[in-house]
């Protein structure tokens, strides 16, 4: 079984015991508005099965429970067409999706002779977008998906990361310092919707 550690968190394999939380975390709405495949209200019997149907983590394709080494379970990250994440809203701004999606990323490209990983956000998802940025994904077009929670369709910005990207922001960062909210001192860059064609 696949166990992913980085400073502050763990990523492993969702167990059954999770759903409470993840029901909790995930049924949210300001949580759950950023999740287009996911519905609002979420219930419990929800989150058992979905953790049920959980894929074995291969670098590939894997789901993760993002848990705190203090505070427990704090989010999931994922990899299957698209890299994807939450993380609870009493949890946000203090980098932990960039430090869960950093160690899914490595893993994956570790792992794999895959060459790009795909991901997207809702135009409005400025706080994704950003992190997005800051791991390296660019912007490759806008489509119209249809979002469970608000029950409309909405416009997401697709992005990409390449390998050699990757790499390069891996050497960037060993060079540099950073701070505690997952980003670099300076200005963050954006992938900035209305700029995308």
């Amino acid at each position: 079984m696949t166990v992913l550690e980085t400073e502050r968190l763990i990523m492993r394999a969702p167990r059954l015991e999770d759903a409470p939380c993840y029901t909790l975390g995930i049924s949210e709405f300001a949580v759950a508005r950023w999740l287009t495949p996911v519905p609002w209200p979420f219930t419990l019997s929800m989150a058992q099965d979905f953790l049920r149907a959980a894929p074995e983590a291969r670098p590939e394709k894997a789901l993760f429970i993002v848990e705190h080494k203090r505070k427990g379970l704090i989010g999931c990250v994922m990899l299957a067409s698209e890299l994807g994440f939450w993380i609870a809203r009493p949890h946000w701004h203090r980098g932990y999706a960039t430090e869960a999606a950093s160690a899914l990323i490595d893993w994956h490209f570790d792992g794999t002779r895959q060459e790009t990983i795909r991901s997207s956000a809702h135009r409005n998802n400025l706080a994704s977008l950003r992190l997005k940025a800051r791991l390296g994904f660019v912007a490759t077009g806008k489509e119209l998906r249809f979002s469970q929670a608000l029950q409309h369709n909405v416009e997401h910005v697709t992005t990409a990361l390449s390998r050699t990207d990757w790499q390069a922001r891996k050497a960037d960062r060993s060079a540099a310092s950073w701070v505690g909210v997952g980003e670099r001192q300076g200005s963050a860059p954006m992938i900035a919707p209305e700029a995308v064609p």
